[in-house]
C-alpha cells in the first residue's frame, strides 16, 4: 500500500513563498496531531479559513510535528480548535515567518477528533513529563481564562497578585483563550508625555505586579511604553516570548531582557491585570512544566 502523503517523514525542505505582503506561519504541535487538520482565518473573515495538515518532519537530524501555512496575506489571524473554537491569534507580517510553539498543549485542546485511544497510548510515556500528577488519570480540567479571575486586595487596599491564583496548573494545561480581542500593544512616546503622571502610576503597579507573580528583577525600559523583566537567561526570554505572543499580548526581547506593553491610558482591572497575567501564568508554565 502506497503510504499516504500526511503519514511519511517530510524531509525535504519546505518552500515558502513570501515577500511583499505575504508572510508564512508555523504551529508546533505534538505528534499526536500529525494528520490532522488545523484552519486560520484573518480577524474579521471568519467565514473564510485555510486550512493545513500537521506533518511529521525532519531537518538537521531533528524531528518536530507541525502545521506549516507557506503563503498568507500580511494581517491578524484567529487559530481555530475544537468545536470551531477561536484559540489563538497571531499577526503575520510580508517576508517573515511567525512561529507558534504548542507542544506543550493536550492535543484534545486543539482539536476534537483526536483518536482517544492513540492518546491514551501515548499518554504513559509522554505526558508524565509535562503534567502535574493530578492531571494524569485523564483528569478534566477548566479552559477558562485566568483573566476571568476577580481582583484580591490586601490590608493596604492593593491588588495581592501574588494571592489572585490558587492553582496555575488548569490553565496552563487546557490553554484558555486569548486574554483579549485586540492586541496589547504599548503607548507611543507622544502618549507617555501627554500624561507623565498616569504613566507613572501605571509602571509602579505593573513593576510591583510582575515582582510578586515572578520573583524576578524589573527593570525601566529606556524607551517609553514598556517595561523590562530580566530572565535568568536569554532561552527562558525567548520560550516566554513565544508563549505570550500567543495571548495576543505585544512582547519584544533584548538578550534575557523581556520588555512587555505599558501606557498611561493602562486600567487596573483590564490592561494592567492582563499583562501581569500573561507573564504569571507563562513562567509559572516555564518553571513547573516545561524548563527541562
Amino acid at each position: 500500500m502506497r503510504e499516504r502523503y500526511v503519514d511519511r517523514v517530510h524531509q525535504e525542505p519546505a518552500v515558502l513563498d513570501i515577500g511583499g505582503n505575504v508572510g508564512a506561519l508555523v504551529i508546533y504541535c505534538r505528534p499526536e496531531l500529525r494528520g490532522k487538520q488545523i484552519d486560520v482565518s484573518m480577524r474579521g473573515c471568519e467565514w473564510q479559513r485555510t486550512h493545513t495538515d500537521v506533518l511529521e518532519r525532519s531537518a538537521n537530524g531533528r524531528t518536530v510535528f507541525a502545521a506549516l501555512f507557506l503563503a498568507l496575506l500580511a494581517g491578524d489571524y484567529v487559530v481555530w480548535g475544537r468545536n470551531a473554537e477561536p484559540i489563538g491569534e497571531c499577526t503575520v507580517t510580508g517576508g517573515q515567518v511567525v512561529e507558534i510553539d504548542w507542544r506543550h498543549l493536550l492535543p484534545t485542546v486543539l482539536l476534537s477528533d483526536v483518536d482517544p485511544l492513540l492518546l491514551k497510548q501515548c499518554a504513559p510515556s509522554q505526558l508524565p513529563d509535562l503534567l502535574p500528577a493530578r492531571y494524569r488519570a485523564g483528569q478534566t480540567v477548566s479552559a477558562a481564562p485566568m483573566g476571568s479571575t476577580p481582583l484580591r486586595y490586601n490590608d493596604q487596599g492593593q491588588v495581592a497578585w501574588e494571592h489572585m491564583w490558587t492553582d496555575f496548573c488548569d490553565l496552563a494545561l487546557a490553554g484558555g483563550p486569548p486574554h483579549r480581542g485586540t492586541l496589547l500593544e504599548p503607548a507611543s512616546p507622544e502618549q507617555v508625555r501627554a500624561d507623565p503622571l498616569g504613566y507613572e502610576q501605571v509602571v509602579a503597579e505593573i513593576e510591583r505586579g510582575l515582582r510578586l507573580v515572578t520573583g524576578l528583577p524589573v527593570e525601566r525600559a529606556e524607551q517609553p511604553g514598556w517595561i523590562g523583566v530580566r530572565c535568568e537567561n536569554e532561552h527562558t526570554a525567548l520560550w516566554l516570548l513565544r508563549a505570550i505572543v500567543v495571548e495576543n499580548v505585544c512582547v519584544r526581547r533584548e538578550g534575557s531582557m523581556l520588555l512587555l506593553p505599558v501606557g498611561p491610558t493602562f486600567q487596573l482591572d483590564k490592561e494592567i491585570k492582563n499583562v501581569i497575567t500573561v507573564l504569571a501564568k507563562t513562567y509559572h508554565y516555564w518553571n513547573e512544566h516545561a524548563r527541562s
